[in-house]
């Protein structure tokens, strides 16, 4: 699995993740358009996981410049309010070049539109907001990055090769094949552990993980006086073991911690939860153009 994977995320500052191979930029953190230059061209679709200003800062700019070439989709939450007045402002703002952003209030399970025909993302509800409640629209989302791929249909898999070449001669592809769908990759966005059930299969995950330890877990620093909710690193790891996921990236790390203290602890609480994955670290006041191309800091044997 290639997967190529941009990204820079220090909390309160700065959130953004850049996948060129599903032109998906995922948060709009302040900054982005400095960093990505002219790759904000090759954007199809902004997905933005909520509405706080490390994860948004650098939206509008993103309109504007993206907004130069043709149109492409903003994807939110449904339940929040502030990207309504967003895309007013914006329209007012600069309407030459912000008219090409079509934004689209999502709802837990939709697809974002303009994604392509074999590389879907899907929405997923989380929860950052303590009173974001399961029966009013969602206002904060995770996203799943699906590769819809045409396999032979199970009732002729274990035909011979000639068989099943004559079969497709007769029937056409379609008769023979069906849709499956293939979780490649699932981003959490910012709040609590995200339920393995909802990121079993995929092939790389990313969450979260605030606070390396629950004793560190700070009230003002996690806005939880307000409401918001983050994950620890303990967090992180125990929705990877117990989802069974193969590779793992953390980021939305505390910029209070130092970068020896993140690894040493990584290093620590994976050993002791028995971490079987892969697992890399996206440091705070980084910008990284290829994680998966470094090596893993965590690789299960240590």
């Amino acid at each position: 699995m290639n997967i190529q994977l941009a990204m820079h995320s220090s909390p309160r500052f700065s959130t953004w993740i850049w996948l060129p191979d599903w032109r998906l930029l995922i948060d709009a953190g302040d900054g982005v358009t400095q960093q990505l230059g002219y790759k904000i061209r090759k954007i199809d679709t902004v997905a933005l996981t909520h509405a706080h200003r490390d994860h948004i800062g650098g939206l509008l700019q993103v309109v504007n410049q993206r907004g130069e070439m043709n149109s492409f989709a903003v994807a939110h939450p449904c339940g929040s309010s502030s990207f309504k007045q967003l895309e007013a402002f914006a329209a007012k703002f600069n309407p030459g070049t912000s008219w090409n952003a079509v934004w689209h209030a999502l709802e837990e399970g939709d697809y974002v539109p303009g994604s392509g025909d074999n590389k879907l993302i899907k929405a997923f509800r989380t929860r950052h907001y303590s009173d974001d409640k399961p029966e009013n629209p969602p206002r904060s989302l995770g996203y799943h990055l699906i590769w819809r791929k045409q396999k032979v249909r199970p009732e002729y898999r274990d035909l011979p090769q000639t068989e099943l070449d004559a079969l497709r001669a007769e029937i056409g592809r379609e008769g023979i094949t069906s849709p499956v769908d293939e979780r490649w990759i699932t981003v959490g966005g910012d709040g609590c552990p995200l339920n393995p059930a909802e990121v079993v299969g995929t092939k790389l995950l990313l969450h979260e993980a605030t606070f390396l330890s629950p004793d560190d877990y700070d009230a003002e620093e996690a806005g939880a006086d307000v409401g918001h909710m983050h994950s620890t690193l303990d967090d992180a790891l125990q929705v990877a073991v117990a989802a069974e996921v193969e590779r793992l990236v953390l980021y939305h790390i505390s910029t209070r911690y130092t970068d020896a203290e993140i690894r040493d602890a990584v290093r620590t609480t994976a050993q002791r939860l028995g971490v079987k994955a892969q697992v890399w670290v996206a440091l705070p006041r980084r910008i990284y153009w290829n994680l998966l191309g470094e090596r893993p800091l965590w690789s299960g044997d240590g």
